[in-house]
């Protein structure tokens, strides 16, 4: 399977980049090809400008726009892996999807009004850190609303396969739960 990563950290020696190193070492593995998409280290802009309203009147979009999306375009899978802030993504990925999954692109809609997806994928996937421990989230059910606002995004773009993974607390975990969490998203991508 082709996939793309979209990376969201703007920390090279962040814990969120060995979960990426890690992932596509199990890509790699399991015989996947990938590309990966780190969205600080090419400085995407993520503020949606006037030129990105080029989507509502055939016009060509803006190049780092088209790049992106010739990225997804020819793969069969997608994976985000980002840290979840204040319950939500970092901006430069919200900007990311705000921008590159666009309409004419990801999704149109029909006729009737109905929103019809564009991308049919293979299979999506979601890797998140999280700063609070997992019975906050779930206590909370914000582990839910994440889980459930990402979902319907994506469905909206025509994936249904979509998984979410949550490693919780990161920054207070001890040495052996980091190792077991890079184990585990090493099998995430070679089981891709």
């Amino acid at each position: 399977m082709k996939v793309l990563v979209v990376y969201a950290h703007p920390d090279p020696k962040s814990f969120n980049h060995a979960v990426l190193e890690s992932f596509t070492r199990g890509l790699k593995d399991g015989g996947h090809t990938f590309e990966v998409s780190d969205l600080y280290s090419i400085k995407f802009k993520p503020a949606l400008g006037l030129e990105d309203f080029a989507q509502f009147s055939g016009k060509p979009m803006p190049k780092d726009v088209l790049d992106q999306q010739a990225m997804v375009a020819r793969t069969d899978g997608l994976v985000f892996i980002f840290p979840v802030w204040w319950y939500s993504c970092p901006a430069i990925l919200r900007g990311w999807i705000d921008r590159v999954l666009c309409r004419g692109f990801a999704y149109q809609f029909t006729e009737t009004g109905a929103m019809e997806g564009l991308l049919k994928k293979a299979k999506a996937m979601i890797i998140n850190t999280t700063g609070g421990p997992e019975p906050k989230y779930k206590a909370s059910g914000m582990g839910d609303i994440i889980k459930k606002a990402f979902h319907e995004i994506f469905a909206d773009c025509g994936i249904a396969n979509l998984e979410h993974v949550f490693l919780y607390f990161v920054q207070a975990t001890d040495d052996e739960t980091r190792k077991k969490y890079l184990e585990r998203v090493y099998n995430l991508g070679k089981e891709f």
